[in-house]
């Protein structure tokens, strides 16, 4: 009895030891896939349909002429550049044009990121490379300046917060897609169409992808993480 209980240990041990590796093996193969398909171009495109639904929450009626105008003050004339930085780089870039356009009185950017803003603040702020200003109405313009800025870091907090939110769902789902049909090429026989020849293996083998789909992203943002910082 004790050399059965014995043997059965050994050999959950060693199985659970195996599912261990096929899991990390397959977290690992699937952040490579996942990355090498982010950059070559859906990070891009997907981030770039996403920043132009927020906008267009913000203001239907002009959110064409707000992207370009996001492009061109980030200094990246080339959108796919610009949309194929990771999100809190991009709002880093973001947060750099909505200074510049503080400094310089402009409200493409503003009118978006600042819209809970006094209009008059807005207004104020615009003109001020206009105006010949009292030392009373400099101070205005400076708490106007600062009370705008104040409501776009908001506004760019929102942006940053959805773009959080989706790529930790996109990223999940496209990486557990990934995970099950890498499993599908290792270990599908040539006769087989699918991993496993019942509904038990099948559910296992599933459940290993999901497994290794949300495992993924950390792996994938710890190598690109150690490969940038090198």
């Amino acid at each position: 009895m004790a050399q059965s209980y014995q043997e059965i240990v050994e050999k959950l041990q060693k199985t659970t030891w195996n599912v261990a590796i096929t899991i990390v093996i397959l977290s690992t193969l699937t952040a490579i896939l996942t990355e090498a398909a982010y950059n070559f171009g859906i990070r891009s495109w997907v981030q770039r349909q996403r920043v132009k639904e927020w906008i267009k929450r913000r203001n239907r009626t002009n959110y064409h002429k707000t992207m370009k105008s996001l492009q061109h003050w980030t200094g990246t004339d080339n959108g796919s550049s610009l949309y194929s930085l990771s999100y809190q780089q991009l709002c880093g870039q973001i947060a750099n044009a909505l200074r510049n356009q503080l400094d310089y009185g402009e409200g493409d950017l503003l009118d978006i990121f600042a819209k809970n803003a006094h209009p008059e603040d807005l207004a104020r702020l615009k003109n001020k490379n206009t105006q010949d200003l009292s030392e009373d109405e400099q101070k205005d313009l400076a708490m106007a300046q600062e009370q705008v800025f104040y409501y776009a870091d908001r506004g760019l907090d929102d942006l940053q917060a959805t773009l959080a939110k989706f790529w930790i769902r996109f990223d999940s789902i496209i990486s557990i897609g990934i995970s099950f049909l890498v499993l599908e090429l290792l270990l599908t026989q040539p006769t087989t169409p699918y991993v496993g020849d019942d509904h038990i293996e099948q559910i296992f083998a599933f459940s290993v992808a999901i497994v290794s789909g949300f495992l993924a992203p950390i792996i994938r943002n710890f190598l690109v993480n150690t490969i940038y910082k090198k």
